[in-house]
C-alpha cells in the first residue's frame, strides 16, 4: 500500500522546487493553452519519464503510456481509448512528431517470451488479449527466426520487433499517412536502455538501430 504520507512529501518538495522554478511557462501554457511539439508514446512501467530522459518543458509533449509501449493498428477493437488519445494528438494538437519510445529490457519482455505467456494469455479478459496480440506478433517471429538462440537474444530481439512493428502500425492511420506525405509529420522509433542510459534509433533506410551519441 502506498504511503499516504509519502505522496504528501513528494508533493511539498515538487510545490516547493520544480514548481516554482517553472511558474512562469506553467502559466503561459495556461495561457496560451497546449500546443506539444512531439506526441511520445511509452511504457508504463518505464521508471523515468520521458520527460525526464529528454529534458522537456512542461507541456512540450503529449506523453500516452501503455503496456510496453506499442501501437496498436488502425481500428482496432476494444481499446479505444488509446485509439483516441492517437488521434486528438495528431488531429487535435497536431504535434509534429510522433515518437515510439521502446523501453529495453521491460519487465514484460521476460513473461511474454517465456514459456509460460501461452497459458497467461488464456486467462486474460478479451481487452488484453486485443492488446497482446501485438505482442504475440512480434514473440511469434523472434521464436521462429531465432529458435536456436539464447533467451536474452530472443529477448533483445522481441524488444526490437515489437517497436518495428508499431512504427509500421503507425503507418495504417490515414489521418498520419496524410501528414507524413505532406512533410507535416514525422515518426521515429527509439529503444532507451534503463541500465546504460542509451538510445537506439531505428532507421528505415537500413532497417538497423544505430546509437545516438
Amino acid at each position: 500500500m502506498t504511503d499516504l504520507n509519502r505522496l504528501v512529501s513528494g508533493y511539498r518538495s515538487f510545490k516547493a522546487t520544480i514548481f516554482e522554478r517553472q511558474r512562469d511557462i506553467i502559466r503561459h501554457l495556461i495561457e496560451q493553452k497546449q500546443k506539444p511539439s512531439t506526441l511520445v508514446i511509452s511504457s508504463c512501467d518505464l521508471p523515468i519519464s520521458p520527460s525526464e530522459i529528454f529534458s522537456a518543458n512542461p507541456g512540450e509533449f503529449f506523453i500516452l503510456n501503455n503496456i510496453g509501449g506499442m501501437v496498436p493498428k488502425y481500428k482496432t477493437e476494444g481499446i479505444s481509448g488509446i485509439l483516441s488519445a492517437l488521434e486528438y494528438a495528431v488531429t487535435n494538437l497536431e504535434v509534429e512528431t510522433i515518437l515510439v519510445l521502446n523501453n529495453a529490457k521491460c519487465t514484460s519482455t521476460k513473461l511474454i517470451m517465456s514459456d509460460d505467456f501461452v497459458a497467461f494469455k488464456s486467462k486474460m479478459s478479451d481487452t488484453m488479449k486485443t492488446w497482446l496480440s501485438i505482442a504475440s506478433e512480434a514473440r511469434d517471429v523472434v521464436k521462429k527466426q531465432l529458435k536456436d538462440k539464447s533467451i536474452e537474444e530472443q529477448e533483445l530481439a522481441f524488444e526490437k520487433e515489437t517497436l518495428v512493428i508499431s512504427l509500421n502500425n503507425l503507418l495504417s492511420y490515414p489521418y498520419i499517412k496524410e501528414r507524413i506525405a505532406k512533410n507535416k509529420i514525422k515518426i521515429l522509433g527509439w529503444q532507451f536502455d534503463i541500465e546504460t542510459g542509451t538510445i537506439s534509433a531505428f532507421n528505415p533506410q537500413s532497417a538497423m538501430f544505430e546509437t545516438i551519441s
